[in-house]
């Protein structure tokens, strides 16, 4: 009998070191690190009660001292599956666990979210909302932040307004390239319709013509770069006979040019039973 207290005495904490902690969450926040005061955990629970009530998503947080020398990405799963978070026919569940003492925190999501958060979205998450605040020692801040991200996307989905805007700036900045070389080609052209074209009607309707193209990027810019090369062939064959045409129509001296082109806490009920692919991303502070 005393042998049988002596073993379970030894392996009492090894049970312990293998799981720290809680077979079922009390509510979304799980502090085992004391580091979220009472007011910031009831907050926290609040807007993750009203999240999962409005999209169903479950998002739960569990802090602790230490991962105990086991790696991060195998223990979030281990919980996620744990405490079942998500729904289980839609498994949309997400855990952010950190690990204060090791400076290690983790984003793990269910097959369901991966689409709207995946890998490279929660690790900018990581990067650019919570590791800055983990640095400072403002945990609620990092959390708060992290999870307002989470929510966000997991409703708007993976395309961002920080993602959008750039793009939306380089969308001008190509258009306004196009005109800008656009209206290269248009000066050239009428200076080349100007002293190549004999006939006024046909200048003049050369002229209508490539004011139209100039507002049409790329397919005008061809057009115009097109008629540039004729007009140009033109003006090299009038320049070789030794007449060029001048605006007026008149015999001019002989001339020549050259271009190039350029081109929410009530109602706890714990996890709901989704499942983890395994998604999601580690990171450091």
């Amino acid at each position: 009998m005393l042998k049988k207290y002596i073993i379970w005495f030894i392996l009492l904490p090894v049970f312990v070191w293998a799981q720290d902690y809680p077979d079922k969450p009390e509510n979304y926040i799980t502090d085992n690190a004391s580091v979220l005061n009472s007011e910031q955990i009831s907050q926290l629970n609040r807007k993750l009660r009203n999240f999962e009530d409005s999209t169903s998503n479950q998002l739960f947080v569990y802090i602790a001292l230490s991962l105990n020398d086991r790696d991060i990405e195998t223990l979030s799963q281990e919980i996620f599956h744990k405490w079942k978070i998500g729904q289980q026919n839609k498994n949309n569940g997400i855990l952010l666990t950190v690990f204060i003492n090791d400076h290690k925190f983790r984003i793990q999501t269910g097959y369901g979210m991966e689409g709207a958060l995946p890998d490279l979205l929660t690790k900018r998450i990581q990067d650019e909302f919570m590791r800055p605040r983990f640095k400072e020692s403002k945990y609620y801040e990092g959390i708060n932040a992290g999870i307002d991200e989470l929510i966000y996307f997991s409703i708007n989905g993976s395309l961002s307004t920080a993602e959008t805007e750039p793009q939306q700036e380089e969308g001008w900045v190509t258009w306004l390239l196009a005109y800008v070389f656009n209206a290269l080609l248009l000066i050239l052209f009428l200076y080349l319709n100007k002293k190549s074209t004999k006939s006024a009607i046909k200048k003049t309707i050369l002229t209508v013509i490539s004011v139209i193209l100039f507002f049409i990027p790329c397919v005008g810019s061809f057009f115009l770069f097109f008629m540039c090369v004729i007009i140009s062939n033109k003006a090299k064959w009038n320049w070789r006979s030794g007449t060029t045409y001048s605006g007026s129509d008149s015999v001019g001296s002989d001339s020549s040019w050259s271009s190039s082109d350029s081109s929410s806490d009530s109602g706890f009920d714990g996890g709901g039973g989704g499942d983890s692919g395994g998604g999601g991303s580690s990171s450091d502070w």
